[in-house]
Parts: structure tokens; C-alpha cells; sequence
């Protein structure tokens, strides 16, 4: 009797070469590509003391980490009432789509800009700005994206305490008075921070394994809850077509269609906007030229798929959205678990499959946000940055300590505001995403300023004929996010149901004018890039290098001479090559301006010390 097998030999055969990261790799194919072994890979070096641990993060931790930051398990589901009220399962799903592949496009942008300055975000917009407005673009898009990491960090704990108070009435629903829920909710969200905050401050060098684990348990998750939904629910199933277009938007008092669909892009907005804050682990990457553009928008598709599979399940049970409001102490995705299955018990299990990526998300948005820190601190963007670039020597893991405790202590500050005004804390998770959009937002717009020529040589960057429409579209889908953020979820409004995401926003912005005209200008120093990695192709210019260590030259050099170089990689590397003479439309160094005198004394002053 012969054999039988449900998979052909073939088939078997290659099932275990199968790993996730090569489908995502092979998806950046389309769009994404790395630079052809005969184009030469120019990187950005800057003269920076490597202090933290160079092997900490791998480029699937980094994906993991981006996958925590935007768990669309914990996201979604805590901030469905968004997407509810306006517009219901068509809304949810298609925003979430389409915001999914728009921010893709943002990321491989960004993924190129990072590629060519391996950096936090505030050095790539000092290197792209024009020479008089270098200072001035690198000190907002540093204090935007550091604002932005705050205040994205502790909208991620906060969101995970409030699940937590609904799963405790899910227990006892009379056991916390409405009175007293916003101080027993801020109570738990301190514990949160302070456990994450504890992890990243004792147990860093397990942050690797952590955020591998984060993807098996996010997935997992994800399984979890959308079979038990499908076989524990109680009432009738929707249809394939209610889940996919079913619109109404009655409960939001917009009678615009267009208005309620760009409305409900907040929720999806605040679930996947974190990947602009991974490029502040660069120092903790040993490759971040190509692991952090990677890892991006890795986690930028893991997040869309994974969150399209949980979200159909979702909607084909989906009670009736009168009734997920009838009871405010709870979010509305709790009510949706207790009302589809009927059963505390599995609802509670529900519950807690959610909750266990606040423990992945929290200690990524700490990491995050203590890094963007000590990056802006090391050019002296904040007061008493020696502080917060100190990094203990002999410490097992090299982490910025203070620089984690000053982030700690901001979200406990934010914690104190939901006591005195829902609103008001509220305006501040709105503003999360105003700023870190804004902050994106400067390097790409110099990138097009200065005609996509100076990433032409990053090791991974946009096929060239689709990188200008790629950047357009990130940058319109930035603004258009932007401006969806700034809308009330619901009208009419009163002074505790408005949206004042806006009035925060201009807050910051004028705080950080104020602070550069007193203090920035005369503090702030630009970063100092790596002359020990620059070789002259002229009488006064200089442009960064990675493969070449020998140049050769003729004296006197004119500005108009073509410089042949030899690649110590090339069989034989002394013979000039086509490729290793520079083109006329090669990108040159500007020179240092006028706020890196002071950071050269400083860096020879610390060489010294270091050879002493």
C-alpha cells in the first residue's frame, strides 16, 4: 500500500528553508534595494565615542522591537472606539490598510535617509539643510521627535492601564467607583512605567531575546484570539461583505463621509507611527546603515499583515455598535469579547492575550525614547547634557541610565495631567503623533530640496524612478495625517470632549522657538563628522568614504579635476577603475560651519584624555 503524504516531496522539502524575514525581504524587491556591488557605498561618520554596547541589537530584534512599538494587537484594540464611531468596520479595516501601506512608503523614505547618516534623526536633517539653516532644521526635528517619543511612550503605558482596569471589571464590575477610576487608572499606569523603566535599567542585555520573543507572542496572540472569537461566539455571524464595507458613521454626528473615514485614520495613525523612532538605537546596531532601514519597514508590514488577520475576525462578530457603548468603564473591545462570547472566562483570557504586548510595547517605547535622549544630548541640544550621555564604564550593559530615568520621569509627570484633565492628557497623546510626523517630515522635504542626489549612494535606498513619487507620497501622507489627528472623534463638542491636539502642538512649538533664540543657538552644537574618513577630490572639499583608504593626486588640484581612487576590495586595488572616479554630480562636504569649531576642541581634548 503506498505511503501517504499530504504535501508532495517537493514541497516538504523546501518548507524549512521557509523564514519569515526573506518573505519581507523579498517584498522590498519591489520598491526597496540595496546598492549594486559596482556603485561605491558612501556613509555619513561622525566623531561620536561609541559608549553603548555596538552589538546590543540585531536587525530582527530591531524588528521586533518596531513590532511592539506597533502592535496593532494592543494599538487597535485600544483605541477601537476611534474607528466605531466613525464609520465602523469599513473605517477600521480600509484605514487601516491604506495607512498601513502609506507609512510602509515612509519608511522606506526614511529607511534611505538613515542609510546614508546612521543617526538619530536630528543629525540626518543637519547634514541635508542648507548650510545657514542647518542648526536651525536639526534643533526642531531633534526636539519634535524627542517630544514626540515622550509622549508616544506614554500613550502606549497609559492605553495598557486602562485595558487593565477594564479587565479588573470584567472581574467584579462594581469593585472601582466611576469617581475613582481615573486615580486607580493612573496608579497602575505608574507601575507600569516603573516595571519597563526597571527592565531597561537592570536587565538590558536581555533586550535582545525580549523583542524576538515580542513577535512570537504578538502572532501568537493574534491566533489566539481570533479562533476563540470565531468558535465561542454566541450570536450571528457577519458577513464577509458587512466586515469588508459596512459603513456608519451615525454615532459621530459627521455627516461627511470623507471627513469620518480621515477621522478614523487616528487610530491607525496611532498604532504604526512608531516606526520614526527606531532610528535612535543606531548606536546600538553594528550595521545601522542597513539594519535599521530594514528592520523599519519590516516591522512596518508585520505590523499591516498581522493587523489585517486580527482585525477581519474582529468585525465578522462584531456586536451592534449602540451597545459596545453602553458601558463606559470599559473599553469597547472588552465589551466586544463579553457580548460576542458570553463568557467571562474567555474573555478574560482575551483580555490578557492583549495585555501581554504592553509588556513588549512599554519596554520598547522606554528603550526608544532614553536613546533619542542621549543622541540629542551629545551635541548639547538639552541643559546638563553631560548628564544624560553618561554612560557607566564598567556597567554590564552600557545603557544611558539618566537618560532613562528622565524619560520615566516625564511619563509619570503626563500621568499627574488625566488626573486633573482627561482632555488635557488626551491633547497630549494626539500630540504624540503631530510631532513625530512633523519630525519625519524635515528630513524628507530636504531630501527633495537637495533632488534625492545626495542619497544616491546610500547602501540601501529607493530604485531611483520611483523615489521621487515615494517621497511625495510620504510626505502628503504625513500631513494628511497631521491634519486628521487634529479633528474632534465626535460632535457636537464640549470643553471635555475636544480635540486639543492642536493648541498642544503650537504649545511645543513655540516652547521650542523660545528655547533656541535664548539657548539653543548658543549651546546646540552641529554633529562633527568623521574627517578620518574623508578623502579630499579637491583643494578645499572633502567627501565621506567607506571602501577607499588610498588617493591619489596631482598638485595643484582644480575644482574641475577628476580624482582616481583605488579600492583596497578590488582584486587589483591599485589599478583606477571606472567606477572609482568620481562623477560631476558626486555629493561634497560642505565644510564644518560655525557651530562645530567649538565640538572639534572638545572631541581632541577627549582623544587626548583617551590616549592618556
Amino acid at each position: 500500500m503506498p505511503d501517504y503524504r499530504l504535501l508532495s516531496h517537493s514541497i516538504r522539502e523546501n518548507m524549512p528553508t521557509f523564514h519569515p524575514d526573506e518573505f519581507f525581504d523579498n517584498i522590498h524587491t519591489i520598491i526597496h534595494e540595496e546598492s549594486d556591488t559596482d556603485e561605491v557605498e558612501s556613509v555619513e561618520h561622525f566623531k561620536y565615542n561609541q559608549e553603548l554596547d555596538k552589538s546590543l541589537l540585531s536587525r530582527s530584534s530591531v524588528v521586533g522591537l518596531g513590532f511592539g512599538l506597533m502592535s496593532p494587537v494592543l494599538g487597535m484594540s485600544t483605541s477601537m472606539a476611534i474607528g466605531l464611531i466613525n464609520g465602523g468596520p469599513a473605517t477600521i479595516l480600509w484605514g487601516f490598510i491604506i495607512s498601513g501601506i502609506c507609512i510602509w512608503f515612509c519608511s522606506l523614505s526614511l529607511g534611505e535617509v538613515v542609510s546614508k547618516f546612521p543617526m538619530e534623526l536630528h543629525v540626518s536633517s543637519a547634514m541635508l539643510a542648507p548650510k545657514d539653516a542647518k542648526l536651525i532644521c536639526s534643533w526642531y526635528t531633534g526636539w519634535l521627535m524627542l517630544l514626540g517619543n515622550w509622549t508616544m511612550s506614554t500613550s502606549i503605558t497609559f492605553a495598557g492601564a486602562q485595558l487593565t482596569i477594564s479587565l479588573i471589571l470584567m472581574a467584579k464590575s462594581d469593585l472601582i467607583a466611576e469617581k475613582y477610576m481615573i486615580g486607580f487608572t493612573v496608579i497602575i499606569f505608574y507601575l507600569v512605567v516603573t516595571l519597563v523603566g526597571l527592565i531597561n535599567l537592570k536587565f538590558a542585555r536581555f533586550i535582545e531575546t525580549i523583542n524576538k520573543v515580542c513577535v512570537v507572542w504578538i502572532i501568537y496572540a493574534i491566533c489566539v484570539i481570533d479562533i476563540l472569537l470565531l468558535i465561542f461566539h454566541q450570536g450571528k455571524y457577519r458577513s464577509l461583505k458587512f466586515a469588508l464595507f459596512n459603513f456608519d458613521n451615525s454615532l459621530s454626528g459627521y455627516s461627511n463621509f470623507f471627513v469620518s473615514f480621515i477621522i478614523g485614520f487616528q487610530q491607525s495613525n496611532f498604532t504604526l507611527q512608531g516606526f520614526s523612532m527606531l532610528p535612535a538605537l543606531a548606536d546600538e546596531v553594528k550595521v545601522p546603515e542597513k539594519d535599521i532601514p530594514r528592520g523599519m519597514s519590516n516591522a512596518v508590514l508585520l505590523s499591516t499583515f498581522s493587523g489585517i488577520i486580527f482585525l477581519i475576525p474582529i468585525m465578522i462578530i462584531l456586536p451592534d455598535s449602540d451597545k459596545l457603548f453602553s458601558n463606559n468603564q470599559m473599553l469597547p473591545i472588552v465589551n466586544i469579547f463579553t457580548q460576542s462570547t458570553h463568557s467571562k472566562i474567555v474573555s478574560l483570557f482575551l483580555v490578557l492575550s492583549i495585555l501581554g504586548n504592553l509588556f513588549f510595547s512599554g519596554i520598547g517605547s522606554i528603550t526608544t525614547s532614553s536613546r533619542a535622549v542621549y543622541s540629542f544630548s551629545r551635541d548639547h541640544a538639552i541643559p546638563h547634557h553631560e548628564l544624560w550621555t553618561f554612560v557607566k564604564p564598567e556597567s554590564q550593559s552600557k545603557v544611558p541610565k539618566n537618560s532613562i530615568l528622565l524619560s520615566m520621569a516625564i511619563s509619570y509627570f503626563l500621568g499627574i495631567l488625566a488626573l486633573f484633565s482627561t482632555a488635557a492628557f488626551n491633547a497630549f497623546i494626539g500630540a504624540a503623533v503631530l510631532c513625530l510626523c512633523s519630525a519625519t517630515c524635515i528630513p524628507l522635504v530636504l531630501v527633495l530640496f537637495r533632488r534625492r542626489r545626495i542619497i544616491r549612494s546610500a547602501p540601501v535606498k529607493i530604485r531611483y524612478k520611483l523615489g521621487w513619487a515615494v517621497n511625495i507620497i510620504s510626505i502628503v501622507w504625513l500631513i494628511l495625517s497631521m491634519i486628521s489627528v487634529c479633528f474632534p472623534p465626535k460632535i457636537p463638542v464640549t470643553w471635555g470632549t475636544m480635540n486639543y491636539a492642536l493648541i498642544v502642538y503650537v504649545i511645543f512649538l513655540i516652547a521650542i522657538t523660545i528655547m533656541y533664540l535664548k539657548w539653543g543657538k548658543y549651546n546646540f552644537k552641529l554633529p562633527l563628522i568623521d574627517e578620518d574618513k574623508m578623502v579630499p577630490i579637491g583643494a578645499h572639499d572633502k567627501i565621506p568614504m567607506k571602501k577607499y583608504t588610498k588617493v591619489e593626486q596631482e598638485e595643484p588640484v582644480a575644482d574641475d579635476t577628476s580624482v582616481v581612487m583605488y579600492d583596497i576590495e578590488a582584486e587589483n586595488p591599485f589599478e583606477p577603475s571606472a567606477t572609482n572616479v568620481l562623477s560631476d554630480d558626486a555629493e561634497v562636504w560642505d565644510g564644518p560651519s560655525e557651530n562645530t569649531e567649538g565640538r572639534a576642541e572638545e572631541t581632541s581634548k577627549d582623544n587626548n584624555e583617551t590616549s592618556k
